[in-house]
């Protein structure tokens, strides 16, 4: 993957953090806590400086009250899918197993392109 790409993603995804953070009404420091990792490290995150590993991403998301692929979503893919009469089902419909293997299929993709 171009690193130009990685870099928008790795934005969109801290931009998604950060509205969800505040939707909950943490600042950083707080998340940074429930987490276990520095308000620093957080502000990378958000920043898009730096992207989290999944399970990173997994823990944010359970905090944040979310399924990991909405941290990934840009404002078109919503609205996009908001317009769409027959959305896919999301990784919600999913069993536990069935959900985890996606999210490893998903990972080793990711690893893949890195090389």
């Amino acid at each position: 993957m171009a690193e130009r790409k990685k870099q928008r993603l790795a934005t969109i995804v801290g931009a998604n953090i950060t509205a969800r953070r505040r939707l909950m009404g943490w600042n950083q420091a707080e998340f940074a806590e429930r987490l276990g990792i520095g308000a620093d490290s957080l502000s990378r995150i958000e920043r898009g400086l730096v992207a989290p590993r999944f399970p990173r991403l997994e823990q944010m998301a359970a905090l944040l009250g979310c399924p990991v692929y909405v941290l990934f979503q840009t404002q078109e893919d919503r609205e996009r899918a908001a317009a769409s009469p027959a959305a896919p089902p999301s990784l919600d419909s999913l069993d536990l197993s069935t959900r985890r293997e996606v999210m490893l299929m998903a990972e080793k993709i990711i690893q893949l392109m890195r090389v």
